[in-house]
C-alpha cells in the first residue's frame, strides 16, 4: 500500500480536512477509510461498487486515484464549495463526480440550508451500493443526526451499507476531554476545581445529558453520544444497526447499518 506522496493527485493545504500532524498521517487516515469501505461491503476491492460519500473531502478521492482501487463509482457530496470546486477542476477521471450539498455548517457552509428542510442529497434520485460518511456524525446534533439518517435512506439500493463514524461514550476509553475534567476535579487549586463543578452544575442542568457538545465556545466541533442513545435514534429512520464498532487507528467509533 502506498504512502502519502508528491506524485499522484496534488492537494493542496487549503483543501485538506482533518486533524493530523502532517500529510503523511493525513494520507495514511485516508489510506485506512479505504480498507475500512472494502470491509463494510466484505470484498478486497470496490470493482463494481458505487458509492456514495457524504462529507467527502479530498482525501479519498486522493486515496482511491494514487491506489488505483478498482472502482464502479465515487460520487462526492460535500457542504464546502471551494472543496467540490477544486475536486471538480483537478479529478478528470471519469468514475469520479461532486456535488455541492448546501446544508448549513458553522464552520465550512455558514450560510447553507438548514439539513431539516433539505428533502434530498444532491445526487437525484440515485442509490448506491455504499454510503460513507467520515467524520460527520462527529459534528451533528441529535436532529440532525436523525434528518441526516433519513436523507441517507433514500439513496442505498435494497441490500447496500452505510457506514458512518461517531463520538460515543466509552468508559472503557475516555476522552481527552474526560480525562482533562476529571484532573480539574482533582485539582488541589480551588479556582480549578471550582470551574470544574461549576461545568458539571452545567451539564447536569441539561435536558438531554445524552447528548454533550464537548468542547465549549465552539458548537458541535465534538459531539459525543451515549452508546444506547446513538442507536435508539436510528430507530425508525429506515435503518438496522448491523454492527457498532470501536474505535481504530485514525478512525473513531463506526456504525455500519442496512436499510430495512
Amino acid at each position: 500500500m502506498s504512502s502519502s506522496r508528491e506524485s499522484g493527485l496534488q492537494v493542496p493545504p487549503e483543501v485538506r480536512r482533518g486533524a493530523h500532524n502532517d500529510r503523511e498521517e493525513w494520507f495514511e487516515s485516508a489510506v485506512a477509510a479505504l480498507d475500512l469501505l472494502r470491509r463494510t461491503v466484505d470484498r478486497p476491492d470496490l470493482e463494481g461498487i458505487e458509492v456514495l460519500d457524504v462529507g467527502c473531502g479530498t482525501k479519498l478521492s486522493k486515496a482511491l486515484l494514487d491506489n488505483r482501487e478498482p472502482i464502479g463509482r465515487y460520487v462526492g457530496v460535500d457542504v464546502s464549495p471551494t472543496v467540490i470546486a477544486w475536486l471538480s477542476a483537478n479529478v478528470e477521471d471519469e468514475r469520479f463526480e461532486y456535488h455541492h450539498l448546501d446544508a448549513r455548517n458553522d464552520l465550512y457552509n455558514p450560510s447553507g440550508t438548514p439539513l431539516d428542510q433539505l428533502e434530498q442529497l444532491p445526487v437525484g434520485g440515485r442509490r448506491f451500493d455504499l454510503i460513507s460518511l467520515f467524520s460527520v456524525f462527529t459534528h451533528l446534533d441529535p436532529a440532525d443526526y436523525v434528518v441526516m439518517l433519513r436523507l441517507l435512506r433514500h439513496h442505498v439500493n435494497g441490500d447496500g451499507r452505510l457506514l458512518f463514524s461517531l463520538f460515543v461514550k466509552d468508559p472503557q476509553r475516555p476522552s481527552p476531554y474526560d480525562l482533562a475534567f476529571k484532573a480539574m476535579v482533582a485539582s488541589s487549586d480551588p479556582a480549578v476545581a471550582e470551574k470544574a463543578n461549576d461545568a458539571l452544575a452545567r451539564v447536569m442542568a441539561r435536558p438531554n445529558r445524552r447528548f454533550v457538545d464537548e468542547v465549549p465556545g465552539k458548537p458541535l466541533l465534538r459531539a459525543r453520544y451515549d452508546e444506547d442513545y446513538a442507536l435508539e435514534l436510528i430507530e425508525g429512520t429506515g435503518w438496522e444497526v448491523m454492527s457498532l464498532n470501536p474505535p481504530e487507528r485514525h478512525i473513531q467509533h463506526y456504525m455500519i447499518c442496512r436499510p430495512v
